[in-house]
């Protein structure tokens, strides 16, 4: 595990080691607002075997005019024939990967300048794995929050199960192998739109290992314009249908994980609960959490919020509830 940058010497990760060419994904549907900060986060990478596969998912703001006045041959601009849905789009645009790894930014986030570097360098070291995550940090009003959003040590090796407790994936921090791709039964799965990536991995990290670089390696955005928010009503809906594509492809599912689901299951009340809220509905809040009250301390605390005014819950909850 790296526990912070400096313990890697850049100097040193290329030393008799090949520089393999890293994909870079970046969807886009009218993006321009933060898209010059995204893109300049790439260029600006350490580690320069990287090829970015920018698909416009037919942008009608100012997107292909910044793409387009970068002139970098590393940057390959795709525009589809029609709007996708966003899993769709990534699929065309992974249709395009020529590098040995893959790795996903989307147009309003930023990575750091060594995020290759280092996760190029943990792949060197690590043969046998075929994913890496990291820590992060969120902007908030364009402001980077101070500390790191995951605590602790997070899991690593055959992470399937920790990770239907608490997953703590961020998909612009994700590495993977292109070969390991081979071993998922499809990419992105087209009737999701906001838990593809979800999907996706959860698939993935059934049949491969993960590792975990501690040193946060992305500036995640969060503003009112994301789809995450945009759509809450969605969330629980759309957990429900990846626990079915898991069945699918996981024997004995429901026996062998049991334990585990009880948190999954748990996380996708507490989604319920806050669709409900966001449309003012405390009441069915409180009946989506109240299975799940004795799960653990965070999910009573959250049950007991929803006999307050919603205000209540807005100032307090986002500092227990960390399940996404």
């Amino acid at each position: 595990m790296v526990r912070d940058p400096q313990y890697i010497d850049p100097s040193n990760i290329y030393r008799n080691k090949s520089k393999p060419l890293v994909s870079v994904i970046m969807n886009c549907y009218n993006c321009e607002k933060y898209l010059v900060e995204s893109i300049d986060s790439v260029i600006n990478q350490s580690y320069s075997n990287w090829e970015l596969i920018f698909w416009d998912n037919v942008s009608v703001d100012g997107t292909a005019n910044i793409v387009h006045c970068y002139d970098d041959a590393r940057i390959r601009y795709f525009c589809g024939s029609k709007t996708a849905p966003l899993g769709g789009a990534r699929n065309l645009a992974l249709s395009q990967v020529r590098g040995e790894f893959i790795a996903f930014l989307d147009s309003d986030d930023k990575w750091m300048s060594n995020k290759l570097d280092l996760q190029v360098s943990w792949f060197n070291v690590n043969p046998n794995y075929g994913f890496v995550y990291s820590n992060y940090y969120k902007l908030i009003n364009n402001i980077r929050q101070r500390s790191k959003v995951l605590k602790g040590s997070q899991p690593e090796g055959n992470v399937f199960s920790e990770f239907l407790i608490q997953y703590p994936v961020n998909l612009q921090t994700v590495m993977i192998r292109t070969s390991a791709m081979n071993s998922v039964d499809m990419l992105f799965d087209l009737k999701f739109e906001l838990v593809e990536e979800y999907d996706l991995f959860m698939r993935l990290l059934y049949q491969i290992s993960a590792g975990y670089i501690e040193a946060p390696l992305v500036e995640y955005r969060v503003h009112n314009e994301m789809s995450s928010i945009r759509k809450i009503s969605l969330w629980p809906i759309e957990h429900k249908m990846a626990l079915e594509n898991l069945k699918r492809i996981v024997p004995n599912f429901d026996k062998r994980f049991e334990d585990e689901l009880v948190y999954t299951k748990a996380k996708i009340g507490y989604y319920e609960a806050r669709a409900s809220i966001s449309e003012g509905d405390m009441k069915s809040a409180r009946e989506s959490l109240y299975s799940y009250r004795n799960v653990g301390y965070r999910y009573r605390l959250l049950y007991l919020l929803t006999f307050f005014p919603i205000f209540v819950w807005n100032a307090i909850h986002k500092y227990f509830a960390r399940f996404a």
